[in-house]
């Protein structure tokens, strides 16, 4: 089950510039509201709620005790907020704001009703939550195949010299390459839970099918042709030995690795075709004529 939290800036900016001591301060201190210590807890369970993964506290904590739906008895108290809800930040929330405390946890971020209470509430740092009886937990390496599918691997732009709009000559190489502006890294994430992986493409090799039964591999973008350079060479050529049209294909493969937070895990998910590109080209034969020298003896 895919779980979102999407942590709004107010959120981000009070829980980094507000840590300053060891329990939380609600407010009537000085600083108002938002003045935050580094409050932490620990256990209590995890679910998932309407695409929010909430923390429910241990039985008997402060924290459970903030959870419930009625105001504690006697005078209202600014500093005693109550029908609280933890909503869990999960691994983005940990990338922001640090570790808070023990490993592994993870912030949460209350939301409560009372006198004086103003929402979003500082963050508090959860360490060792266990996940709520029937939420099923995703394996990190499934989330990261999620990722790699929203890779958007691209098709190659199909480079030729001389240009594929024009024959290309029987025994005379042609040079073959791919735009490299399409020659780098792609990233993408997915999260379940509090497990969040990317996983990163990383473009290696072009295999180029030449329509006539042979195909090039060439471990790189190839060497754009400079027409004046004459002198330049390229490890990305074909040569033609018959005449005729043919399709040439080009696909680009990318190496794909992956890394998670919110759990251990990451490696290589293998090499991945990219979708291919192809271009038809004219093959032709250059006819010469012999004849005599004259002059000369």
């Amino acid at each position: 089950m895919r779980a979102w939290l999407v942590i709004p800036a107010a959120v981000v900016v009070t829980a980094i510039t507000l840590v300053v001591g060891t329990e939380p301060a609600w407010a009537g201190d000085g600083y108002g509201q938002n003045n935050y210590s580094s409050a932490q807890a620990s256990g209590g369970q995890l679910s998932v709620q309407a695409g929010v993964t909430r923390w429910t506290p241990p039985e008997g904590s402060s924290w459970a005790t903030r959870a419930k739906s009625d105001p504690p008895p006697g005078k209202p108290n600014p500093n005693q907020p109550y029908g609280c809800t933890y909503a869990a930040g999960g691994a983005s929330a940990t990338a922001t704001l640090g570790v808070g405390g023990a490993q592994p946890g993870q912030w949460v971020f209350p939301t409560c009703t009372g006198p004086g209470v103003l929402n979003p509430m500082p963050p508090v740092w959860v360490s060792g939550p266990q996940p709520a009886a029937g939420i099923v937990q995703v394996a990190p390496v499934v989330v990261a195949e999620q990722a790699a599918k929203s890779l958007g691997l691209a098709s190659p732009v199909i480079e030729m010299a001389p240009p594929d709009g024009n024959p290309q000559l029987v025994g005379v190489a042609t040079w073959l390459w791919v735009s490299p502006a399409a020659w780098h890294p792609l990233t993408a994430t997915a999260s379940a839970g509090s497990v969040t992986t990317t996983a990163t493409a990383t473009p290696t090799k072009v295999v180029w099918d030449m329509g006539d039964g042979s195909t090039v591999t060439c471990d790189g973008p190839g060497t754009p042709y400079d027409p004046s350079s004459p002198a330049a060479t390229t490890t990305c050529s074909y040569t033609w030995s018959t005449a005729g049209t043919f399709t040439v294909t080009a696909t680009l493969y990318w190496s794909v690795s992956w890394s998670a937070t919110g759990a251990a895990g990451g490696g290589n998910l293998g090499v991945q075709a990219g979708p291919a590109t192809d271009v038809t080209v004219h093959v032709v034969q250059s006819q010469a004529i012999n004849t005599a020298s004259t002059g000369g003896s």
